[in-house]
């Protein structure tokens, strides 16, 4: 499928959210903890939003210590701010528009989930995909930030549906009249594929085989593919990502240091403890005492 009609699908898909006037609340995240669950939990660092644009997607997240579990219906705005985790537990299938906003680029996607499988899983795939080096700008950072501060005492929860449809009619005009990031093929596959895992690192449960199978090629193809790429292998990449990450974390003292390895996708703290040494040259420990306020 060509860019054209990535873009094509996305704004015939944005287009109906805006001609369907049903007012439905807007549901924010904004602390947004990882799960303690062996479902797959998905963190960013730049803010997004998922939009629902057919059936019902469930997702679970910790806000104030507390489990949190929330539908998101059909037409439904779910704005998530930088550094939050969801973790989608669907019922049923469902499909969705996604928008992330990055300090040089804008993404979004048009994506099908199934429901929840009996193993744990989640089969998913994208229906369109579509960037460009064009941002909001200013409006766009100003509209971002007032979705994060408390409604407006005179609107209530009515505040954040009329920012959301503020912010979605200019994410419309900037489908219709920005231009397509060009991108050779290969390119194309691989920003795909750091975009996945951008979304997935923080996933124990990652692996080359998993996100070989979800962009339909051979384990051994992506291997050398990946490779082309990276120079490195699979492991070694995602776990770069990890330790990187890690750093936001360890400078947080609410989490202590086997909090952050499982917050990262570590699933053994001292496997953690030695990466980080490795790449860094001192512990996590040493690390948090060096930024100690």
């Amino acid at each position: 499928m060509g860019a054209k009609d990535d873009r094509s699908k996305i704004l015939t898909a944005l287009n109906a959210w805006a001609a369907d006037r049903t007012d439905h609340p807007v549901v924010r995240v904004l602390e947004g903890k990882k799960p303690a669950n062996e479902h797959p939990s998905f963190f960013m660092e730049a803010p997004r939003l998922i939009i629902g644009a057919q059936g019902r997607g469930t997702f679970l997240t910790i806000e104030n210590d507390q489990e949190v579990v929330f539908d998101l219906a059909e037409g439904q705005v779910l704005f998530l701010a930088p550094y939050t985790w969801i973790c989608p537990v669907p019922r049923t299938p469902y499909r969705s528009i996604g928008v992330v906003f990055r300090p040089d680029s804008t993404r979004v996607t048009l994506h099908a989930r199934r429901a929840l499988s009996s193993d744990g899983t989640i089969p998913s795939r994208y229906l369109a995909e579509w960037r460009t080096v064009e941002t909001l700008g200013n409006k766009g950072d100003h509209l971002l930030q007032l979705l994060r501060e408390p409604p407006a005492p005179r609107l209530g929860g009515r505040t954040f549906t009329l920012l959301v449809e503020l912010l979605l009619a200019e994410i419309t005009s900037l489908v219709e009249r920005a231009p397509t990031h060009d991108r050779g093929e290969q390119t194309v596959v691989w920003q795909s594929v750091c975009d996945y895992l951008s979304e997935h690192w923080s996933d124990p449960q990652l692996s080359r085989k998993g996100t070989a199978l979800f962009f339909n090629r051979h384990p051994n193809h992506f291997s050398r593919f990946f490779h082309a790429h990276t120079k490195q292998n699979f492991r070694t990449y995602v776990n770069d990502i990890r330790l990187e990450r890690s750093l936001h974390f360890l400078r947080d003292l609410r989490y202590n240091v086997t909090d952050v390895a499982s917050l990262c996708g570590f699933t053994e703290v001292q496997y953690f403890i030695r990466c980080f040494r490795e790449r860094f040259g001192f512990t996590p420990g040493n690390y948090r005492k060096r930024h100690e306020p």
